[in-house]
């Protein structure tokens, strides 16, 4: 079984399409599994990972991680003398993981290293599916890699969040749709250089505007299996 990639926008149905199509296959799903395994090289919490995700590592927060580990400096101190620990220098830094006493440490370059070490080691498995996180970009020329993109017209992605969000008025729902839009392009871009919606960075785009999910479930599921007969 090749090792499947999917990218997705949000809204477009492309994580239901995921999860359904990792049983059909009987592969294992990688999705928030890649961000623990993150946090455990990093030695940080798994929280902590998903929260600098969320900033998408180019705001002021991003900035800040490669100065100083604000985080630690925020956290009470418990059992520790009163002095702060010895100033630690940048280069310092470059051991990975960065410890500062017990704590570890999370910024823009250790981020993309540790995504990079597992989803390279996830790529050398077989009866895989890896979600998000530039799989598509990190494994683009693993063999044997599918790499699968799910789209879907905007207005039924705006209806999708409105549905699945009863408190969003539709307003808010285009605004969100927008900004979840903007921050998977800014990772992207951010990280690998590489434009998140260009087509040619996959093996096949769905669009679930076009495409029930049932009948995209079994055509790609037709489509990994298919690979397998190839040489």
């Amino acid at each position: 079984m090749p090792v499947i990639t999917i990218s997705k926008e949000f809204a477009s149905g492309g994580l239901e399409i995921a999860q359904k199509l990792a049983k059909v296959l009987n592969v294992d799903y990688f999705d928030k599994q890649i961000v623990e395994q993150v946090a455990a090289q990093a030695k940080v919490s798994t929280d902590n990972v998903l929260d600098y995700e969320a900033e998408r590592h180019i705001s002021l927060r991003a900035y800040l991680s490669r100065v100083i580990d604000y985080d630690f400096l925020k956290q009470e101190k418990k059992d520790e003398p009163e002095e702060f620990p010895e100033e630690t220098t940048y280069d310092d830094r470059k051991k990975i993981p960065f410890a500062l006493g017990s704590q570890g440490w999370i910024d823009s370059d250790i981020y993309r290293e540790m995504i990079v070490r597992v989803i390279t080691s996830l790529g050398q498995r077989q009866h895989i599916l890896i979600v998000g996180r530039g799989g598509q970009c990190i494994l683009q020329d693993n063999p044997n890699t599918i790499h699968i993109r799910i789209v879907g017209a905007f207005e039924d992605r705006v209806k999708r969040t409105m549905g699945e969000n009863l408190s969003l008025n539709e307003s808010q729902a285009v605004k969100l749709v927008k900004e979840m839009d903007k921050k998977s392009h800014d990772y992207i871009q951010y990280y690998f250089k590489k434009d998140w919606a260009d087509p040619l960075n996959y093996n096949v785009v769905c669009n679930t505007s076009r495409v029930p999910a049932d009948t995209a479930i079994s055509w790609l599921s037709g489509l990994a299996l298919k690979s397998l007969t190839q040489p």
